[in-house]
């Protein structure tokens, strides 16, 4: 019996050795750098299960998961990787053992923590994002990080039997792009509730199911591999949303337009150097050599809390989204003054404080502003 097959006239070897033989068989395809990439999952839900299944298939080297939520009984319906053990599990983790059980060729790491705590610097490190979030929220943060550090991020969602991919490009318009007013009165809500200390508000469920998730994923999944190797002529949602009506199995694509209010577009620039989060922020300024003159900006928002009117807690500071429920004093419950505090001199009573790193990303980028020049800084807490 033969081990060779044919197909119009292209003889094909059955008895390769190598599991992606098939796909290899495609003209443009580089397996290489397949194997070589470094990708980014944001979301470890329906899409990201998929996500994930589909970039270990098809032999992407090296998949990190990011999601801070355990797993539920209503995820095993819709999670191709989650089983009744895993209940209560971290579905990052489990999502992560997985895919490196399915394809031993993949490293699969991952973090038990929201996107915004491990800081736009940590997004440097990828080739490629991919998105299945389940807020507007961690989107707006996605979206800003992305355009700074210069990253390409391909978004989905799901509802029922409808969802949509877009790929966001570092010059084009992002997330917060697409947004209309009923989006931004939802999430100032949902963010001042945070801040303030409040306790959340109660998130809806949006209704999804598995089939529809892995349509929606293997769209957003294909549209990756033609970025990880690099064929250009292929891509095709660039500033561009694509939609699926299930009910209907009516597709269509629209164009997505650069808002010219949007305040999340920041210019990408290079990295002039790094260093661990210090413990006074006066010491940034020795640190990389920068005049007394100089301004520390930040691209997150970053606040300061006034010490307590009425216990006298001390004052704190630090990013916004890892200082929840920190707007109201742990001692006597009373709301606490909060301010933005975007740029910071040297003179400013703040940079003398000591820092508590707690409140700062695992990997965040800042900005000195001088008569000189301006360069932007990683500083990692992750070394401390």
């Amino acid at each position: 019996m033969s081990n060779l097959s044919s197909t119009d006239g292209v003889e094909i070897d059955l008895t390769s050795e190598s599991p992606y033989h098939r796909q290899e068989l495609i003209t443009w395809w580089d397996q290489k750098a397949l194997l070589s990439s470094k990708v980014l999952v944001v979301g470890a839900g329906a899409l990201g299960n998929e996500i994930v299944k589909n970039l270990s298939l098809v032999g992407v080297g090296n998949i990190t998961i990011v999601d801070m939520d355990i797993i539920e009984h209503t995820n095993l319906a819709r999670c191709v990787f989650f089983r009744r053990e895993d209940e209560l599990k971290l579905k990052a983790e489990v999502l992560a053992r997985e895919a490196s059980r399915m394809n031993t060729d993949v490293k699969a790491n991952f973090y038990t923590s929201p996107i915004q705590e491990l800081g736009d610097g940590f997004l440097l490190q990828f080739d490629l994002i991919l998105a299945g979030l389940d807020n507007r929220e961690a989107r707006v943060w996605l979206g800003a990080a992305a355009k700074r550090t210069g990253k390409v991020w391909i978004d989905a969602a799901i509802e029922g039997l409808m969802g949509k991919v877009q790929t966001f490009v570092p010059d084009g318009p992002c997330y917060a792009c697409t947004m209309g007013d009923k989006d931004w009165e939802a999430l100032t809500k949902r963010l001042s509730c945070k801040l303030l200390g409040v306790e959340e508000m109660e998130g809806g469920h949006a209704p999804t199911n598995a089939t529809t998730s892995s349509i929606i994923a293997g769209i957003q999944t294909q549209e990756a591999i033609k970025y990880l190797v690099g064929k250009k002529d292929f891509y095709a949602l660039e500033n561009k949303v694509w939609r699926m009506l299930g009910e209907q199995m009516a597709t269509f694509t629209s164009v997505v337009e650069i808002s010219d209010d949007c305040p999340f577009h920041y210019d990408y620039s290079e990295v002039a150097g790094s260093a661990t989060v210090p413990d006074q922020m006066n010491k940034l300024w020795e640190i990389f050599k920068q005049p007394d003159s100089a301004v520390l900006s930040f691209y997150d928002d970053f606040i300061t809390i006034a010490e307590c009117p009425t216990c006298a807690s001390p004052s704190k500071f630090g990013y916004k989204d890892l200082m929840k429920r920190q707007g109201t004093c742990h001692s006597c419950d009373v709301a606490l003054t909060v301010n933005l505090a975007s740029r910071v001199s040297l003179s400013d009573e703040i940079s003398n404080k000591s820092i508590n790193s707690d409140y700062w990303p695992m990997q965040t980028l800042i900005e000195f502003k001088s008569d000189v020049a301006t360069n932007r800084y990683l500083l990692d807490r992750s070394k401390s």
